[in-house]
């Protein structure tokens, strides 16, 4: 007999072998011993401190800090913001041993606020003038006992908040021409963002005139007769927190003009000391008289489409 014949029913048996074992059901691993869930050292977990902070517990759990998507991103609940509370329960007679959040440095107690609050409206914290100048989370806000409907202010609503510092802007909104931010129309954070931006006075838009189209979107243009001083600043001419002038000017007309335009050489300002005024030649000593405005004249102070109006006017 050849010997490839031997070696036929050899390999045969062996592919069988090999199919058989390919084919067979795995073995699953053995299950691990379950492990109970451990304690971080050092915290003693948020049941021990609600166990005795009970009436705290109760106003956090009607607070956004105290639903349950806040808890799955705070894992140690309220050692998350707190820190570590195991030696005072152990010992909660010590003082010493109180996890107060207010015993750490200011920056400290921004930092525990923004290891959440980091993005959005908090995203330009760092560097503002808040921040620079030692403003805390805390100070306007309250995460226990707050006294707003939104955003867990200390004060009754945004504006409060923000007055309590701003005595000046207090004062000015109480002026007879102001924006309707007394009468509960809009707030500061219309138009401010008090998180910090990268425009100066902490404004939303990216310049100062851009803030003001986002109301009065009347005045954006594009004109074909253009007023200078309007299109480089709307801040030019008026106060945006109050003033005792119409329409939030910086001061009356004509006076507010003739800071840029020379009382002199034109038919309205014309001085002539020597005359009683007349019909025939109405120029006179005071060039103030009533009903002498600029306006009169040049009522398309901010911008004039009309082909024939290059001084503004219809």
């Amino acid at each position: 007999m050849r010997p490839y014949r031997l070696l036929l029913p050899l390999c045969a048996v062996a592919l069988l072998a090999f199919v058989g074992f390919g084919f067979a059901s795995p073995q699953e691993p053995p299950a691990e011993p379950a492990v109970a869930p451990v304690t971080p050292q050092g915290y003693a977990g948020s049941e021990t401190c609600v166990a005795c902070h009970s009436e705290v517990g109760d106003q956090l759990a009607t607070t956004v800090h105290g639903k349950a998507a806040f808890a799955r991103k705070a894992t140690q609940g309220c050692e998350s913001c707190h820190g570590p509370a195991a030696a005072h329960a152990e010992n909660p007679d010590d003082p010493a041993l109180r996890p107060k959040i207010t015993k750490l440095a200011k920056s400290q107690q921004s930092a525990v606020c923004q290891t959440c609050h980091d993005g959005k409206n908090q995203f330009f914290w760092h560097g503002s003038t808040h921040q620079k100048r030692g403003v805390t989370c805390i100070d306007c806000h309250s995460v226990h006992n707050p006294k707003s409907e939104n955003s867990q202010l200390k004060a009754k609503n945004e504006t409060e908040a923000c007055l309590t510092c701003h005595k000046d802007v207090r004062a000015e909104m109480w002026k007879t021409s102001h924006h309707p931010i007394r009468e509960g129309e809009m707030t500061c954070a219309d138009c401010h963002n008090p998180h910090g931006t990268q425009t100066p006075k902490m404004i939303k838009a990216v310049s100062v005139n851009e803030q003001c189209y986002t109301c009065h979107t009347e005045k954006r243009g594009p004109f074909l007769w253009e007023h200078a001083p309007v299109r480089e600043n709307c801040l030019s001419c008026h106060t945006p927190h109050g003033s005792n002038h119409l329409k939030l000017q910086k001061t009356s007309v004509p006076y507010l003009c003739q800071q840029c335009h020379a009382n002199t050489r034109h038919p309205g300002t014309l001085y002539d000391g020597l005359r009683v005024p007349t019909l025939e030649n109405p120029s006179t000593s005071s060039n103030r008289l009533f009903n002498r405005s600029c306006a009169d004249c040049h009522n398309l102070i901010h911008g004039s489409n009309h082909p024939s109006a290059p001084y503004l006017g219809h």
